[in-house]
């Protein structure tokens, strides 16, 4: 059986320990093995949306920034709502052209690896994380960052599915899904 929580706050910096207080008792609530880690992923990652969402985003006419939980035995599922255009790839923002459907796009290198944006259809885009070779030279990797985009990393890395979705009726939104079986070390996004 699915239970749902739908969490409105102002769109304001000052309600973010608001926000991860209340995601750090979902987490806790939630029946896994390791409640603690589950709470800490889930407080980085509403952290670094809701973040994205006023840094990013214009305001809403409401003024708030709207988060859904639902958790559906053995998925948790987060949707992040807003008002912006979605995620640029190759100087596009979705809709994306047909011919960039299917096919892989680097959105940033950070020191532990690159985000990819995996073009699933024309209004979606599916985040994933690839590993470096630590080996790398570091200084090379530093030069190569880009300011931004290192918080979609942690979401990434630390849920199974991440997506930027440009629906029709709903509008553009961030969808994230987390599969609540076993251990909750790290996402399954990693390409390592």
């Amino acid at each position: 059986m699915s239970e749902k929580i739908i969490l409105s706050v102002p769109a304001h910096l000052d309600y973010l320990a608001i926000v991860e207080s209340f995601v750090e008792l979902v987490g806790k609530h939630i029946p896994v093995q390791n409640k603690e880690l589950l709470a800490q992923q889930l407080r980085f990652t509403v952290n670094e949306a809701f973040v994205n969402i006023l840094q990013h985003t214009p305001r809403p006419p409401d003024g708030m920034v709207v988060i859904h939980f639902e958790f559906d035995p053995p998925t948790l599922y987060l949707r992040f709502p807003d008002r912006g255009k979605g995620l640029k790839i190759k100087d596009q923002y979705p809709p994306y052209s047909s011919e960039m459907v299917g096919d892989d796009y680097l959105i940033l290198k950070t020191l532990g690896g690159e985000l990819y944006g995996y073009i699933e259809n024309p209004r979606t885009v599916k985040l994933w994380f690839k590993e470096v070779d630590t080996q790398l030279d570091k200084k090379q990797i530093i030069a190569q960052l880009k300011p931004g985009g290192m918080g979609l990393s942690i979401i990434v890395k630390f849920m199974d599915e991440v997506r930027f979705v440009k629906d029709e009726e709903e509008g553009h939104y961030l969808e994230i899904k987390k599969y609540l079986t076993g251990d909750q070390e790290s996402g399954r996004n990693s390409d390592s």
